[in-house]
């Protein structure tokens, strides 16, 4: 098994969406039902091993023949926190950009494209990741799963619903993640093939 370096994965998105929750549920195994915002920049490492096929998964061939042993550094922000001083650090060295939104609440998706703006201005070439969260809320659902998927294909984004609440797809978004950012380093993302889970 190689051991790889540490990844750096950002989460962007608007106010109330989950990222926070994501992050915990992901690296600590916990929900909380209460809301404090982030305030600042915290971030949380994990790390993971990852088989050759894992890593093959969604190439067009097997290129990656080891299996490896990484660590993920997850970066989250409040939404208000990414302008100012902040926003610079932020996006710095970053492997993988996760852009969530609540698929119970419109405007959180409506916000995508300005919050992939943001990521193509500050690390243009980085793989993209949208994210529907709360998908433990489908009777409140206002975002239609096709129109998500459908805005993902067209911009070559992966695209993944969540639950941080009940943890669904919380591990394989992560490990996609950390797939994808060995895979950019490798520079085999020229045989991706998309991702919808």
């Amino acid at each position: 098994m190689i051991e790889r370096h540490l990844y750096k994965i950002i989460t962007i998105g608007s106010a109330f969406v989950g990222k926070t929750s994501l992050a915990r549920r992901y690296t600590m195994n916990t929900f909380s039902y209460s809301y404090i915002p982030t305030m600042g920049v915290s971030w949380l490492t994990k790390s993971l091993s990852l088989t050759k096929e894992e890593l093959n998964e969604n190439l067009s061939k097997d290129i990656l023949t080891d299996d490896v042993k990484v660590r993920i550094s997850l970066w989250d922000t409040g939404a208000q926190e990414i302008f100012g001083f902040v926003r610079q650090k932020y996006f710095l060295g970053a492997k993988v950009a996760i852009v969530v939104y609540d698929i119970t609440k419109t405007a959180t998706f409506d916000d995508v494209p300005f919050w992939v703006s943001e990521i193509k201005k500050k690390c243009s070439e980085i793989p993209i990741i949208l994210c529907g969260n709360k998908s433990d809320l489908t009777n409140a659902r206002t975002v239609e799963r096709e129109k998500a998927e459908e805005y993902a294909k067209e911009n070559n984004f992966d695209y993944i619903e969540t639950s941080a609440l009940s943890a669904e797809n919380v591990e394989n978004l992560f490990s996609h993640a950390a797939r994808l950012a060995i895979q950019s380093e490798e520079e085999v993302l020229k045989f991706r093939k998309p991702f919808i889970k």
